[in-house]
């Protein structure tokens, strides 16, 4: 019985040592900073109509002439738009573009969503030309 007692006091208590777990954690911490990449910050979209459309992309786009007089937006369900106003029928809006088409630099941009049927596109694009129309940009988003 002496010598369990003997032993009892000799014996030390386990401890555990945290230094190397810090040491290892702050090397984590470290080595998770240097290699993280921040998101670029998604740019202002700027509203140019009142729907929403999503245009083509092409990887051979220019970017957008800064001498713009009109811009007519065709979207997915085939309503035609011209800037900021409501959905105009096929006769009102040829009459306008008549109306407009004296002026000899009168740039027209087509903005067609993707998801509109080619047949749509080719009868807004007949539309604009047979309102003599002689600047005509079809206009697409560049692919990254």
């Amino acid at each position: 019985m002496q010598f369990s007692q003997i032993e009892r006091k000799n014996r030390k208590s386990p401890t555990l040592d945290v230094t190397p777990l810090v040491d290892v954690v702050f090397l984590l911490l470290i080595f998770l900073l240097l290699t993280m990449t921040f998101a670029a910050p998604i740019p202002e979209v700027k509203k140019e109509a009142i729907i929403d459309i999503e245009l083509a992309q092409s990887s051979s786009a220019s970017s957008e002439s800064q001498s713009v007089a009109l811009n007519v937006f065709l979207d997915a369900q085939g309503q035609l738009y011209i800037d900021d106003e409501q959905a105009l029928p096929v006769q009102e809006l040829k009459a306008l573009l008549l109306d407009k088409s004296h002026d000899a630099q009168l740039i027209v941009n087509l903005k067609a969503d993707r998801r509109a049927s080619h047949g749509q596109v080719i009868e807004a694009l007949d539309l604009i030309k047979s309102a003599n129309i002689k600047n005509l940009n079809l206009v697409v988003e560049k692919s990254p």
